[in-house]
């Protein structure tokens, strides 16, 4: 049990080596809330309690709050930092353009560093893959260097003087990377070296009574490092005011006509009714503005708010929403535990819809691209239950008002219908998902989304030449 208050029921499930279940009791244990933790024994037989509680990924970790569960770690981070706002220090900074910096920098944890070390641990790997996943990783870790000092400013965390939220999504992995060092034969991810500032960020974090409470014992993990801690990671990696000043400062959207993501952001900006400059790239010769404005990814969309710069769909919508709550429709519930799901069913939409049709659109051959849509279709199917138990017999998945999970989907709208015609597969089918293909009509339809779909024959278009300039039939 965590030491603490809290008054609410509280419940972890989790399993010792997961790294985002250490997140997740960082988070509890910073917060001082007690809970109840419950070790999922084995992740190879599942327990019914995790099954039913995450029937969509059937991971863990899932955190019961009054019976009701939430799952994947940094959604849990960010509802245990709403819906005990009053209990131990905000993991969140209060100013909306440092909450999107936080939420940007967690998001790359999880991008590039998270999935090239999953990827290592897999046991499929080539020595050749190893050694290139092990130089992603080095690189993720020299550019988070950087991210230190510029979120940091000197003081000791992330968060400035106390923890903060890319300490927790960062400090949920430390004693595994940690490990990993040994089980790849001495290779340091974070060197004093190389990375001095993170090293002693590491051995701060490392000594703080919540990390020690949280965190998997060292000793146990290099135990197991060499071998059943390798399998039991490789089992997991398969299993497993300022806001008010803002609005009068110059908002400017960096985009490309036809990519989701930057649908997305216009989608927002428009529903909201706040005023933008919206700035086309050329992703063939990309500008000097989004090179310096977006180093990282180096990709639009990229939304600059008084000249400061706001990275990654999800993230800016959210921004949009924080920085502008008196302007249009909020985009996020005020329950936290709606927020969750939202977050939630928004993620997945990313994870799932996004890598699932990607394919489609790079498939070389019909057959290929007719079986990558039958598995979009199987994603959709799952939304199709995300829509009813979100939108309540309303006409959006925000309820009868547009939400987050509607314009994190509906990015997407102009690229289903015309992958229909480029696969010949129904993939918006009014069959098989009837709550979606009345909501995609009503989405698409509504003033502020009808003007930025792409119309199909255009994209169409785009992707034949795209195709061509590719070498794909």
């Amino acid at each position: 049990m965590a030491a603490g208050g809290g008054g609410d029921e509280l419940k972890l499930l989790s399993t010792w080596f997961s790294p985002f279940g250490s997140r997740v009791k960082l988070a509890l244990h910073l917060k001082g809330l007690s809970y109840e933790y419950v070790e999922e024994e084995d992740l190879m037989n599942k327990s019914q309690l995790l099954l039913e509680s995450n029937p969509v990924h059937k991971k863990v970790p899932v955190l019961f709050h009054k019976g009701k569960p939430l799952c994947e770690s940094m959604v849990i981070v960010d509802y245990i930092e709403e819906a005990f706002a009053d209990a131990g220090p905000s993991l969140l900074p209060s100013d909306p353009y440092e909450r999107a910096v936080a939420r940007f920098w967690a998001a790359f944890i999880e991008t590039k560093l998270v999935e090239p070390w999953f990827k290592m641990l897999d046991g499929t790997r080539t020595r050749g893959e190893m050694a290139e996943g092990v130089k992603q990783m080095l690189a993720a870790v020299a550019t988070l260097e950087g991210a230190l000092a510029q979120c940091a400013v000197g003081r000791p965390f992330f968060g400035g003087d106390g923890v903060g939220y890319v300490d927790v999504a960062l400090g949920g992995l430390l004693v595994w990377v940690r490990a990993s060092e040994v089980l790849l034969g001495g290779v340091k991810f974070i060197d004093a070296a190389r990375t001095p500032l993170l090293a002693a960020w590491a051995d701060r974090l490392a000594a703080l009574d919540a990390a020690k409470a949280a965190l998997p014992d060292f000793g146990r993990a290099g135990r197991c490092g060499c071998r059943s801690g390798a399998e039991q990671l490789n089992t997991y990696a398969m299993a497993g005011g300022e806001a008010n000043r803002g609005e009068e400062e110059e908002l400017k959207l960096l985009g490309l006509w036809s990519s989701p993501f930057a649908i997305r952001a216009r989608v927002a900006l428009n529903l909201k009714g706040v005023p933008y400059e919206y700035v086309e790239d050329n992703i063939g010769n990309k500008s000097e503005l989004l090179l310096a404005s977006n180093p990282v990814h180096k990709k639009v969309p990229v939304l600059l708010h008084g000249g400061r710069a706001v990275c990654e769909s999800r993230i800016i919508l959210e921004y949009v929403d924080e920085a502008f709550p008196a302007a249009g429709p909020r985009l996020l519930p005020a329950d936290p535990y709606r927020r969750a799901l939202a977050r939630f069913w928004a993620s997945y939409v990313d994870d799932k819809l996004f890598s699932t049709w990607i394919p489609v659109y790079n498939g070389r051959t019909t057959e290929d691209r007719a079986e990558a849509a039958r598995q979009v279709v199987a994603v959709l199917e799952r939304l199709e239950g995300a829509f009813q138990e979100c939108s309540g017999g309303e006409a959006f998945f925000g309820g009868d008002g547009v939400g987050l999970v509607d314009v994190a989907l509906g990015g997407f709208l102009g690229w289903l219908r015309a992958s229909e015609a480029m696969c010949g597969v129904r993939i918006i089918d009014p069959a098989r998902t009837p709550l979606l293909a009345a909501w995609a009509d009503r989405f698409g339809a509504l003033h502020g989304v009808e003007e930025v779909i792409p119309d199909v024959h255009r994209l169409l278009e785009y992707n034949k030449m795209r195709r061509a300039r590719h070498g794909l039939p």
